[in-house]
């Protein structure tokens, strides 16, 4: 008894100084349930923005037991990691008390100090992971001692920590249902009186199992239906489309057989001596058909299974916990193959069970190198995300993110809506409402992901701060280099973590009033509306406009309404253009997408609906000056670039008049050593054989070659190079077989001591582009 009471002591010694260790981990979706739980202790209730209730965190007893911690620990993620920690330790001690309770402790001893030192469970510190593990395992102990009311309870906590007990729930009524089944089987004919006794107690302990477990769930289901009109969370759906757009926790569009595959990887990276569970796991096989003594190993690789099995068919877009209720079955099916192997070696009992001591003990190596490797990642370099190592080490973003979370709740007023992609830790820290843009707070942002539409939430909410990377900072799409959003924010502070592939991290300030939306019609147009009736192609009709401004500036934006009615049901999708026209028919500013911000597509609308479809359009801050603009409405087939005609023949509409206005600031496009702070043009459309004169004004600090070109579809046309100077004059001529058409002015920089080019600078100090659009030129026939 002695040796087990040590053995219990090395696991909570091993869960203990990992916990220590670790204690800084920090993963970015915890944050999420920590501000559920701070919520609710501060008496917000539980909520994530107060007055904008949705259910997004996934794990809702996690964060009641954390709501109730924090009326003695405060500090949340700090408290998170301490109960996680001892959650490791607790899963641990069920393994071990499930294998000797079935006479397998040597079993039971190496698989829990395999699953307490498991580098997987500690990267999740912080999650609900450690504690559903811990609840799932109690469970199975108490299935597996015939405790099947108390098996009933845990699993139905463990349901209500992640939504994933319902599978371990599944496993365990198929395990006796199957066993009740087989051994009836085995009962002869003569015991059918015995037989018809057992079934009706069997029968009475499902019933009861079942309405226990139900019992559990029901109270917080019930409240969380009540609270939020769903016990599910929104970040299903969210989830559901980050998987269409190909966004998981690895690479784009991994599969969870291809992350489990990148994680596999990954440790072999780290050291060969995973190689060593190969032959373990091989044997722990064996040792499951060959000795009845391992039914509980079976019965968690079968949980392992049935999970794997489960996420690959429904095609959940992977994150690494995801992979952990894996792990009981690999660490005892890995133990019960050592421990069998050493039993059944035939070099003498002494020889034999130093071998199993070598292989377990190298086992460990592998699992706690790998920990140690956690360790030094919290402070030390961190790998760039191309390396699959960087897939099993704590997240370097997390710093730069409490930083920025931090200055924001120092800076931004209490009620300041906050735009961010990862909400966790910027979330938390900040205290401010908060928008995520992929959909985990809000059910309208994961419709319009659903669309494939990652702009639509930024357009509509119109934050007033954005915490965005200098990397990807909307996925696929890249708003900074969107007229609109360089428009209408600014940056105001910027944090850098070398360690983070993402630095820095910049914060945004809206500089302009929120523009108002109309996004649902009913009645007659709006009183200042200009009226219309154009028929495109007998499908849809453009009953009419709201033309918000009719005089503007370069860097204004410009908010247009436009009215549509179907006449039929479109055929498709149509996509609509949104151009404004200057002289010469050049566009100065358009946007293209589906109605409604993306939100209501053609496809959907009935015969005589009517749809009110709001647009931001941003005049570039280098728009030409004076000139005068129309507005240029159509719509199109995106996939074949097919338009709708108008009854008369054209293919678009054209109305109303803006005035764009010599802008009030000076021009700046920065290139680094050299600043572009305006440019003048003789003329905006020109024949082969006319000369085109541009004169570009400099602040300069340093030396620089610029060159002007003009480019159509096909390519450049024609450049001239010169050395810089405050003030530089150019002339330009197309030769005399040059398409006629629109030609986009451009200047580029380079380093007259290298000949590299230099990039065009936002107001972020990031690179935009290797050069700068100035305006549309139109070539004459």
């Amino acid at each position: 008894m002695k040796r087990w009471f040590l053995g219990l002591g090395l696991l909570a010694i091993m869960a203990t100084v990992l916990g220590f260790l670790l204690h800084s981990l920090a993963v970015d979706d915890a944050f999420i349930t920590y501000r559920y739980a701070y919520n609710l202790a501060a008496g917000n209730g539980f909520i994530y923005n107060p007055g904008r209730p949705t259910l997004s965190t996934t794990a809702p007893l996690w964060a009641l037991i954390l709501s109730a911690g924090a009326l003695l620990r405060p500090d949340l993620p700090a408290l998170a990691n301490s109960l996680s920690a001892a959650a490791v330790g607790a899963a641990a001690f069920f393994l071990f008390l499930l294998g000797r309770r079935e006479e397998t402790p040597w079993a039971g001893l190496v698989s829990a100090m395999f699953l307490v030192t498991w580098p997987l469970l500690w990267l999740s510190l912080g999650l609900e992971t450690a504690i559903f593990l811990a609840l799932s395992l109690a469970a199975i102990l108490a299935y597996r001692s015939n405790r099947f009311f108390l098996s009933a309870i845990l699993l139905g906590l463990a349901t209500l920590t992640r939504a994933d007990g319902l599978v371990l729930t599944a496993v365990l009524a198929a395990d006796y249902i199957l066993r009740l089944f087989l051994a009836d089987a085995k009962r002869p004919d003569a015991e059918h009186g015995s037989r018809q006794t057992k079934m009706t107690v069997s029968w009475r302990i499902i019933l009861g199992s079942a309405a226990l477990y139900a019992a559990v769930l029901l109270p917080l289901a019930g409240w969380l239906t009540w609270q939020f009109g769903s016990p599910l969370p929104a970040t299903l759906a969210a989830k559901r489309a980050q998987a269409e757009l190909g966004i998981t926790g690895f690479y784009a569009h991994t599969t969870y057989l291809q992350g489990l595959i990148i994680l596999l990887r990954a440790r072999l990276a780290q050291t060969f001596l995973y190689l060593l569970f190969l032959p373990a796991l091989a044997a722990g096989l064996a040792a499951l058909f060959k000795n009845r003594q391992y039914g509980w190993v079976r019965l968690l690789v079968a949980w392992g299974a049935a999970h794997l099995i489960g996420y690959t068919i429904l095609g959940v877009t992977p994150y690494y916990w995801y992979y952990t209720p894996l792990l009981p079955g690999v660490a005892a099916m890995a133990a019960a193959g050592v421990v069998w192997s050493v039993r059944r070696l035939n070099i003498g009992k002494v020889t034999a069970w130093g071998t199993g001591i070598v292989w377990v003990g190298l086992l460990l190596v592998a699992l706690l190198w790998s920990d140690g490797k956690m360790v030094q990642a919290l402070e030390g370099p961190a790998p760039p995300p191309e390396n699959p190592i960087s897939k099993v080490l704590p997240e370097a973003k997390v710093n730069v993110y409490e930083q920025a979370g931090r200055w924001l709740n120092e800076h931004a007023p209490a009620d300041a809506l906050v735009g961010v992609t990862e909400v966790g830790v910027l979330g938390y820290y900040s205290q401010r409402p908060m928008i995520d843009f992929l959909g985990l707070l809000e059910p309208d942002v994961a419709k319009a992901l659903a669309r494939g539409d990652l702009y639509w939430a930024l357009l509509h909410y119109q934050p007033d701060y954005l915490a965005l990377t200098a990397v990807s900072p909307l996925y696929a799409y890249d708003l900074r280099e969107d007229p609109w959003f360089q428009a209408a924010y600014t940056p105001v502070q910027a944090f850098d973590d070398p360690r983070f592939w993402g630095s820095p991290l910049t914060i945004y300030k809206r500089q302009m009033p929120r523009m108002p939306l109309v996004e649902s019609m009913s009645g007659e147009l709006p009183s200042d509306a200009l009226h219309l009736d154009a028929d495109f192609g007998g499908q849809i009709r453009m009953v009419g406009a709201v033309i918000g401004n009719d005089t503007a500036h370069p860097g204004d934006i410009l908010p247009l309404t436009l009215y549509w009615q179907a006449v039929v049901r479109p055929e498709r999708n149509y996509t609509v253009f949104v151009h404004l026209l200057g002289q010469q028919e050049r566009v100065i500013a358009q946007r293209d997408t589906a109605p409604g911000l993306g939100a209501s597509p053609t496809g959907s609308w009935q015969p005589g609906q009517a749809v009110a479809d709001p647009y931001l359009i941003a005049l570039p801050p280098a728009a030409y000056a004076p000139d005068e603009a129309v507005w240029e409405v159509g719509l199109y087939d995106a996939t074949s670039g097919q338009r709708l005609s108008l009854t008369d023949g054209r293919d678009s509409l054209q109305f109303g008049a803006v005035s764009i206005l010599p802008s009030e600031k000076p021009l700046r496009l920065d290139f680094g050593p050299i600043v572009l702070t305006g440019y003048e043009l003789d003329r905006l459309a020109l024949t082969p054989h006319e000369m085109l004169r541009v004169t570009l004004k400099w602040e300069g600090k340093a030396p620089a070659d610029v060159s002007i070109q003009l480019v159509n579809e096909q390519g450049v046309v024609t450049t001239h190079v010169e050395g810089t100077t405050n003030q530089s004059m150019f002339t330009l001529t197309l030769p005399d077989d040059a398409s006629p058409g629109v030609y986009n002015l451009e200047v580029l920089a380079t380093d007259p001591a290298t000949g590299a080019t230099l990039p065009l600078l936002g107001a972020d100090a990031q690179p935009q582009s290797n050069r700068a659009q100035l305006t549309k030129i139109r070539l004459l026939p």
